[in-house]
């Protein structure tokens, strides 16, 4: 659960009134059309979402519709394309937009628990989300009730090697 702690502490920790991306934005400003300056923009513009699965296309992503927004994206993410594939699974997750999709911040957890889920979103929209305030507490409750529920047992990690017969390309020395 590393990439959990991780993703909370970047963008759900908050000192005075910023977190860890939003300071290091400020304090080191990339160079204006670079890769580096896109990609900070797009954490900068980073949401943590409850998304229920509309449909998946296989080798490349998910149509996802986001509970707590009701807005409707695709993910683009190949391990999810092929675990998550089921209508109507559901996972919390970070999301970082890339133009027409969005892909996740690498530190998703299932929604296994459809009681705990409930509760969780009772207490956002009821606004109350008990010891938890300012920015983050809403992404902190859901990651709390995944987590109490027994998320992490469902998460694993997997190397998705390149198709056979194609070659990868390596860094020459």
């Amino acid at each position: 659960m590393t990439s959990v702690l991780v993703d909370c502490c970047l963008y759900d920790w908050f000192q005075d009134g910023k977190n860890v991306v939003q300071r290091y934005a400020e304090a080191h400003p990339p160079k204006p059309g670079t890769d580096e300056g896109y990609l900070l923009q797009a954490c900068l513009q980073a949401k943590y979402r409850v998304l229920v699965v509309q449909s998946a296309v296989t080798g490349a992503g998910l149509y996802c519709q986001d509970v707590l927004s009701n807005e409707g994206l695709f993910l683009m993410d190949l391990a999810l394309s092929q675990s998550a594939k089921h209508a109507n699974a559901a996972f919390a997750t970070r999301t970082i937009p890339l133009g027409e999709y969005w892909m996740t911040s690498g530190a998703g957890l299932p929604i296994n628990s459809k009681k705990a889920a409930l509760d969780a979103l009772a207490r956002i929209a009821g606004g109350k989300p008990q010891l938890l305030e300012g920015p983050g507490s809403v992404a902190l409750l859901i990651v709390r009730a995944c987590l109490a529920a027994g998320a992490a047992d469902h998460v694993s990690y997997a190397n998705l090697a390149a198709e056979p017969g194609k070659s990868r390309r390596c860094p020459q020395s």
